[in-house]
């Protein structure tokens, strides 16, 4: 009796601590969350295999693969944002002079007279960093480049974007025209004007204020281009998108401007993107 006691306890106790060490040695399953965009950007995808032609109507068009996703800030940096950075000490105050320039007056409109210097130092600062010129035309125009932000139609009007018809006089480039009596407005004003990337929304990528991309100011390649970035002997880089002081034809994807990369007007502005890097 006492034998066969001690056995089956023997066994039970046998048999339970295995399925204990068996249980708890077991690994959890766990998820690996998916790389996903912040609130406040926009997931702008790596293009198809084949890229999409850059360079359209210049004479020099091209294939341009884009291997990263990329996620955009969904506004131009506002006044709000930017004084952020002054306030910690790591940017430089804008100038302030000017009649349109939008620093620290105007706290929800894109922050202006900013040059290729200081915008870059700005982006950096937010663990960010400015565009390249290709990622930017995509963001603008894929995945099937349409000719303006939100399609190839309807033409520009102060409904879809913040410009000039025919763009400021060139004694007064500066001057009291816009589609709100000059000068700036406030960023998202024109949501009939925004690029719609899997429902989400990039405002202003046409109109209001320029937007400086990292690229130096080059001529096109003209053959085929794996994720670019210009980089010439020249301290002018390009801009992009067009402003309030700009015609009908600089909302379009593919319009392409320049300036000294110290250049500082009240129609410059910044952008911010950051790569999403997969986990």
């Amino acid at each position: 009796m006492s034998t066969a006691t001690s056995t089956a306890t023997s066994t039970a106790t046998a048999t339970a601590t295995s399925t204990s060490v068996s249980t708890a040695s077991s690994p959890s399953p766990t998820t690996t969350p998916a790389p996903h965009c912040a609130a406040a950007e926009v997931l702008v995808p790596a293009t198809p295999a084949d890229g999409f032609p850059m360079g359209r109507g210049t004479g020099r068009e091209h294939r341009v693969v884009l291997t990263r996703a990329v996620c955009f800030d969904a506004n131009e940096t506002t006044v709000a944002q930017y004084k952020e950075c002054v306030d910690a000490g790591a940017c430089k105050e804008p100038l302030h002079g000017d009649t349109f320039a939008t620093y620290p007056r105007l706290p929800d409109h894109p922050v202006n007279m900013t040059s290729w210097i200081e915008a870059r130092a700005y982006c950096t600062w937010r663990g960010k960093r400015l565009p390249t010129e290709a990622e930017w035309e995509w963001a603008a125009g894929g995945p099937t480049m349409t000719k303006y932000p939100w399609g190839d139609a309807p033409e520009p009007s102060c409904e879809t974007c913040d410009f000039t018809k025919w763009g400021a006089p060139k004694w007064m480039p500066g001057g009291d025209v816009g589609c709100h009596g000059g000068g700036t407005s406030a960023v998202g004003s024109h949501p009939k004007g925004d690029k719609i990337w899997d429902g989400a929304a990039i405002h202003d990528l046409a109109g209001n204020v320029y937007e400086w991309v990292e690229d130096a100011f080059a001529p096109y390649p003209t053959s085929a281009q794996t994720d670019p970035i210009a980089r010439a002997d020249t301290v002018a880089h390009v801009l992009r998108g067009g402003a309030w002081n700009r015609s009908y034809s600089a909302m379009e994807v593919t319009h392409r401007a320049a300036s000294a990369e110290s250049y500082k007007v009240p129609g410059i502005g910044v952008r911010c993107v950051r790569t999403l890097e997969a986990k």
